[in-house]
């Protein structure tokens, strides 16, 4: 009862006027072989060098599962986590960033602008440098909004000019939902077409929450969904949620990223959210994978596969 009520109260108190369709998608092992429509396909490209960026790398390998969606399901979009600088070079991203600002890197932006039209569907949405402020942040917002201001026009050109059968590119700034505080990276709107969240299902501690901990966490905290929200509706855009999926339950005494695995409610919640948002949520991408700490998947928790069933038909009506 306690639980209901305080999902109650927040979708009273944050209720939207307008409907909106939101499309159900994942990352990793399809929701189509559970019998749910796969509205949107989940990837990301290597990050490497700017070899990977300038040439689009992994969007074209069989093994990414892309060059297959595009063949079955080219009307269906795509999303694509997407490198602004290669972040997995031994170099400090200030010194990536001020190489872009300074159109060193202009060609690169051009040829990956046109990779997501080769490579992509009918709709492309392009999450760049998803989840930015994930702590500990290393970049300086003064200089990550300057080189995304400057790759951002290089990218849509690109895309433009290597465009068939109505393809449509959309920019999503996307954040790892929670502190620091991502707004003093914001690039402005003539820059982004969707405020993104990757929201998962946990808590950070050293002992496993409880189902109100949880849903207050994502719901509440600074610069989670309330936030998300209401930052988009401050900027007139759409929201989408790029990753979220349950978290495990894991072993007490150790700082990690802690959920309760098999966690319903946490599906009810994502799916109340995404009708409050004033200009509608686009799409909302399960991460039916194990790697980065989540550590279990749809196989795992039937409850939730049986929940999921349910609110993504029902968000796509």
């Amino acid at each position: 009862m306690k639980l209901q009520l305080l999902v109650t109260i927040f979708f009273i108190a944050h209720t939207c006027k307008a409907q909106f369709k939101t499309l159900t998608g994942s990352s990793g092992k399809s929701i189509e072989s559970y019998g749910i429509r796969q509205d949107v396909f989940g990837t990301w490209m290597g990050r490497s060098t700017w070899q990977d960026l300038n040439d689009g790398n992994w969007m074209w390998v069989e093994e990414s599962g892309l060059p297959k969606w595009k063949n079955d399901h080219f009307d269906r979009p795509v999303d694509v986590g997407t490198p602004l600088i290669p972040t997995d070079m031994q170099e400090a991203p200030n010194s990536l960033l001020q190489e872009v600002i300074d159109g060193k890197r202009d060609s690169v932006y051009l040829s990956l602008g046109k990779n997501l039209a080769k490579y992509g569907t009918i709709t492309v949405f392009s999450r760049i440098w998803w989840e930015f402020n994930m702590y500990p942040v290393k970049q300086q917002a003064d200089l990550f909004v300057r080189a995304w201001q400057r790759a951002i026009p290089l990218i849509r050109k690109g895309f433009k000019s290597k465009a068939v059968n109505d393809q449509k590119l959309e920019i999503v700034w996307c954040t790892n939902a929670g502190a620091p505080n991502p707004e003093p990276f914001y690039p402005g709107d003539d820059f982004v077409d969707i405020i993104g969240s990757d929201t998962y299902g946990m808590t950070w501690g050293k002992m496993n929450p409880t189902k109100e901990q949880i849903l207050h966490r994502i719901l509440n905290d600074p610069y989670m969904l309330k936030w998300q929200a209401d930052f988009a509706a401050k900027h007139a855009k759409p929201v989408c949620i790029g990753e979220w999926g349950n978290v495990a339950v894991k072993k007490e005494g150790v700082d990690d990223s802690r959920g309760l695995n098999d966690f319903p409610e946490y599906i009810d919640a994502i799916y109340e959210w995404a009708k409050t948002n004033k200009y509608g949520c686009r799409y909302v991408n399960y991460f039916n994978l194990e790697d980065g700490g989540i550590l279990t998947t749809l196989d795992k928790t039937p409850r939730s596969l049986k929940r999921l069933k349910i609110r993504a038909e029902q968000a796509r009506k």
